[in-house]
């Protein structure tokens, strides 16, 4: 079993797609902030938290990434891609010139560091849509990772703002 949390409409073939919105017709509805998760242990060879785990609180991440080394079965791999947040400091914070498209530098450092925030149905901002309510660098995640048990066998900048991060459970 391979595992694609927080899928989104980014669903996979061959992969379980979990996501919390029933609206994204993913193969289980689940939410990650929710624990246990639904799957037994050691019985994924595979968890990809593509651009999504910094869409969980910052109080439930380790839990999360704990959940995923009790699902993943000896040797099984976890990938992680979320916003690298010393990249961002480097790169929106720091330059008072920043610009992303039409957005000025005030307003993209909240555009970078806390999501897209889309507006939602009824217009508002509230709900999901793009909130970022955790954040990592290379160093915290690879510490969370270890911690956790995790072996981790590369974490890197993408050479913009994501961290790329690949480990496995010894």
């Amino acid at each position: 079993m391979r595992l694609n949390m927080g899928s989104g409409e980014d669903k996979r073939p061959g992969w379980v797609n979990v996501d919390n919105r029933p609206e994204v017709n993913p193969d289980v509805v689940w939410d990650l902030e929710k624990f246990p998760y639904p799957f037994p242990d050691n019985s994924a060879e595979e968890i990809m938290w593509k651009d999504s785990l910094e869409h969980l609180s910052w109080r439930v991440t380790r839990k999360a990434l704990a959940e995923s080394f009790r699902i993943l079965r000896r040797g099984g791999r976890l990938f992680i891609q979320c916003p690298d947040l010393e990249a961002i400091a480097r790169k929106v914070i720091l330059d008072p010139n920043f610009r992303y498209g039409d957005i000025g530098q005030p307003e993209a450092i909240g555009f970078w560091v806390f999501g897209r925030q889309d507006p939602q149905p009824d217009g508002s901002f509230g709900g999901w849509g793009g909130f970022h309510k955790a954040g990592f660098t290379i160093p915290t995640l690879r510490k969370l990772l270890e911690e956790i048990g995790f072996v981790v066998e590369d974490i890197h900048n993408d050479s913009g703002t994501n961290l790329l991060c690949y480990a496995r459970k010894p």
